[in-house]
């Protein structure tokens, strides 16, 4: 059976390679270190709008712009900017929920080919000199739903959930905290590897160990969203008839990205579960690789 969405990679060492389509109309969040101001400023003639998309997980409202509305409406409000303009998502800077939001809309919208970049960090904070913690995010209010994701984790047809982890353990114990009937499921835990640079992966691994005892454990490639996707489908296959699963993407962007398409095409069997931590300032230092994953997605 052929996948419905196609994921073509490439990476490049400056934005001035990326080959942007013209007239496009780039979507991203809001910059809070170094690549993120690099990832929303580049120069690129082919860019005609820029348009900053915000989540509130309170009001559960999307604000595109100036104009804000309920997260369910999130297409009618994404339209006019993608109506007879090519696509391009700036991931670095939008957070998971903006982008899961953004993708379901351009599904529903028809739009079946896109752009998603997305910049990796030389180097991300740590909470302290010499700590082994990290200073990526902040605690909030705990995970909540998105809109057009939404599943019941108490129900007997949830079958599965697939965790892709990153450098906070709290965020899988807070999960499993908030959420303990998921210990019952076929939960599977991802890790990526190989990570963006050699030995990351163990600062992702080692915090993780004392709560993976009712885990199984998978890995894919930390920058590759294919890889991702794939692991997800492994997944979905195993599910027996009329289950669903559920995802929590709190690792990687690019597992986000895989994440985001997974469930938006995907829909009937697939739920989101998030945390929408807040992004610390300065969370990283540094530019290092640029990604430029091209889109196509094909609904039978």
């Amino acid at each position: 059976m052929t996948s419905p969405v196609i994921i073509y990679t490439s990476s490049f060492s400056s934005p001035s390679d990326l080959l942007i389509f013209k007239n496009s109309v780039l979507f991203h969040g809001r910059a809070v270190d170094d690549r993120g101001v690099s990832a929303t400023s580049f120069e690129c003639s082919d860019i005609a709008l820029r348009m900053l998309v915000e989540y509130d997980y309170d009001q559960m409202t999307v604000k595109v712009g100036v104009d804000e509305v309920s997260a369910d409406m999130a297409a009618d409000l994404i339209g006019p900017y993608v109506r007879g303009r090519n696509v391009v998502l700036e991931s670095t800077t939008l957070g998971f929920a903006e982008l899961f939001l953004v993708i379901r809309s351009l599904v529903d919208l028809g739009v079946m080919s896109f752009l998603i970049l997305y910049v990796e960090p030389d180097k991300y904070s740590r909470s302290k000199p010499g700590s082994d913690s990290f200073a990526i995010s902040e605690l909030n209010a705990g995970y909540k739903p998105i809109p057009r994701s939404v599943v019941d984790l108490s129900g007997d047809d949830v079958e599965a959930g697939v965790f892709f982890l990153g450098y906070e353990p709290e965020r899988l114990e807070r999960a499993f905290e908030e959420y303990q009937m998921i210990s019952s499921k076929d939960i599977k835990v991802v890790f990526g590897i190989p990570a963006f640079h050699p030995g990351w992966e163990l600062n992702s691994i080692v915090p993780h160990l004392a709560g993976l005892e009712k885990c199984n454990i998978q890995y894919c490639s930390a920058n590759d969203p294919s890889s991702a996707y794939d692991a997800l489908e492994v997944t979905r296959v195993s599910l027996g008839a009329e289950n669903k699963m559920f995802i929590a993407p709190i690792g990687t962007k690019p597992c986000g990205i895989a994440a985001a398409l997974f469930a938006s095409v995907h829909s009937s069997q697939v739920g989101l579960l998030y945390d929408h931590r807040k992004k610390r300032e300065k969370r990283s230092s540094g530019v290092n690789v640029w990604h430029r994953y091209s889109i196509k997605i094909i609904i039978q």
